[in-house]
């Protein structure tokens, strides 16, 4: 706004009213705001005729745009005898709104008082559109039609400092659409697309409840609660996440999804909008390792066990760097006389405090599918090497087993670097074995993972399902995927001399293995006994301490060379498990 002081208007400035008035929108009114003038100009713009503007009160333009703070300070400038200059929004006869940047000049008489008021308008109208356009760009979500990622920040620090001045709590919650991957992947962008809009325009009534939604990017929503108590935050997270749940039309089909949601509170949780969202992720993640479809506030505990776990991660990391990793090999041992005896390959970790270590002891707490692969391809690459390193020592070795992740199939780079290591040593595919767990009949990329195993078993790699009968795989997933052979998890062999219930799951895996064409490992075996029963069952081969634990392979000669017979000793009897 510029303000001016005027001289009382002279007559001979006549003809430069007479100009304006050829190029501008020209109005003039009395000191009560009545029109007595208007030139073609704004009758064109305004929609009105000129009779119907002379003789009526400027209000009649109002568009509801400004308050009356506004329009009081104008007055107050112009009723000095200063001129006023500024962009006004006015509504047009038939409802819609254009802006014009407006300069009033009051008319001040020989008595020095203002009598009147010319405005001078230009239409800036196409100007605030593309800067209203600019604006929906920048800060509106393309998709879902609710503000985006850039907006969200800036509303959350501006009532981050609202709120400070006022002692108020501010709540951020962070949702992800638990399913969405799911969805996206087997029935396509367009349909993940439909269910984004569909969650937005949920999440977008909210605002109209005094809630900031915003969508952050992919399927990650966020949402502002300013002023409420804990309990009332508690309550309205717990309504968006039955909002969420509700059935989505999805073109010709419906779907339920859930959402998991992760809260934290200013001041109580940081003051920032960094810390907030730094601990709002981490009470997200809380809620997707409980299970999904449910809100988790933050704790401060969390900040402790994503400390810890960034730790273990840059130790690992530091150990991949220092070539602390290698494996140790376990005999699986064929029941039936003469068979060639395999070998699983375990991972340990040389670590430089805690000694040996096992993938128990560190792998159960890392998170990171990144360094999961990096370590998926340190196990082919050692595999390799040492399969190479035995062929060279003529040990009597048939095929390695390995174990391998859903990380280690996230994309064709595991299959395609084995097979560019056996290819580059001579050995042929037939020599490994992969073992997978049931695991990846449950993950998110299971169409893909069980493309590249596909690709493997092809290939004449062996197929193993690992720890059969402790997860969710159900026997359509056994039979639709490639399995070679199933081992039956040390949990079912630990009690079996003492189960019965143990027992006929055992001698069920066995048959219907059996009947599907595949061999069995029982794992576990410690006694004796044990591998008396599972050979009585018809178990094709067995792994355990009874026969050795898992050693180096420097020291696989001794142990390959010492393993307890098979043979029925003499006057040993079929086993009643058996019969």
């Amino acid at each position: 706004m510029t303000i001016r002081s005027i001289v009382p208007f002279p007559v001979e400035m006549e003809f430069v009213r007479y100009a304006l008035d050829s190029a501008a929108i020209v109005a003039m009114t009395d000191v009560k705001g009545q029109i007595t003038f208007v030139n073609r100009k704004f009758c064109e713009i305004s929609g009105y005729s000129k009779e119907e503007l002379v003789g009526g009160n400027h209000r009649m333009l109002h568009s509801g745009v400004h308050d009356e703070q506004f329009f009081r300070e104008m007055y107050r400038v112009i009723a000095n005898g200063n001129v006023w200059h500024g962009e006004i929004c006015n509504r047009r006869k038939d409802g819609t709104l254009y802006w014009v940047d407006t300069t009033i000049v009051p008319h001040v008489g020989a008595s020095g008082r203002v009598d009147s008021y010319t405005a001078i308008r230009f239409d800036i109208t196409a100007r605030h559109q593309a800067q209203s356009e600019l604006h929906r760009i920048v800060n509106v979500d393309p998709m879902t039609g609710i503000p985006n990622r850039r907006h969200f920040q800036q509303y959350l620090e501006e009532a981050l400092r609202a709120a400070g001045s006022k002692g108020e709590a501010v709540f951020l919650a962070l949702l992800d659409i638990d399913t969405f991957k799911e969805i996206n992947d087997w029935f396509g962008h367009d349909v993940g697309d439909r269910l984004l809009r569909i969650i937005g325009e949920r999440l977008g009534t909210l605002g109209q409840a005094g809630y900031f939604v915003a969508r952050l990017g992919g399927d990650e929503f966020g949402i502002v609660l300013t002023g409420k108590s804990s309990d009332r935050a508690r309550a309205i997270i717990n309504q968006v996440l039955a909002m969420v749940r509700q059935p989505a039309l999805l073109g010709d089909f419906t779907r339920r999804c859930t959402a998991s949601i992760g809260v934290s509170e200013s001041p109580g949780d940081g003051e920032t909008a960094e810390e907030l969202f730094k601990n709002a992720d981490l009470a997200l993640y809380r809620a997707k390792d409980l299970g999904r479809d449910r809100a988790s506030f933050f704790e401060n505990r969390l900040r402790d066990v994503s400390r810890q776990r960034n730790e273990l991660a840059q130790t690992i990391e530091d150990g991949l760097n220092r070539g602390q990793f290698l494996l140790h090999y376990q005999p699986v041992v064929p029941v039936a006389p003469g068979g060639v005896v395999s070998l699983e390959g375990l991972l340990r970790w040389r670590h430089p405090i805690k000694g040996m270590t096992s993938p128990g002891e560190f792998l159960s707490d890392l998170h990171d599918p990144g360094l999961f692969a990096e370590l998926g391809m340190l196990v082919v690459e050692l595999a390799v090497q040492d399969m190479v390193a035995m062929m060279e020592q003529g040990l009597p070795v048939g095929r390695v087993a390995i174990n391998v992740t859903n990380a280690d199939f996230r994309s064709d780079q595991f299959a395609n670097k084995f097979f560019e290591l056996i290819e580059s040593v001579g050995l042929p595919p037939s020599k490994f074995c992969m073992e997978v767990t049931e695991g990846v009949f449950l993950g998110r990329d299971f169409a893909d993972i069980e493309r590249r195993i596909c690709r493997l078993h092809e290939a004449g790699v062996e197929v193993a399902l690992d720890d059969f009968g402790t997860g969710f795989a159900s026997l359509s997933h056994l039979r639709r995927m490639p399995i070679d052979r199933v081992k039956i998890d040390r949990t079912f062999v630990s009690n079996l001399a003492q189960s019965s219930a143990d027992l006929a799951i055992v001698r069920g895996i066995i048959d219907i293995s059996h009947g599907m064409g595949m061999v069995v490992t029982a794992e576990g075996v410690e006694t004796r006994e044990q591998f008396e029963m599972l050979r009585d069952l018809g178990c094709d081969s067995m792994q355990g301490w009874y026969f050795a634990k898992a050693q180096a392979r420097d020291r696989l000669p001794y142990v390959l060379k010492n393993l307890p017979s098979t043979q029925r000793l003499p006057g040993e009897v079929a086993h009643r498990a058996a019969s």
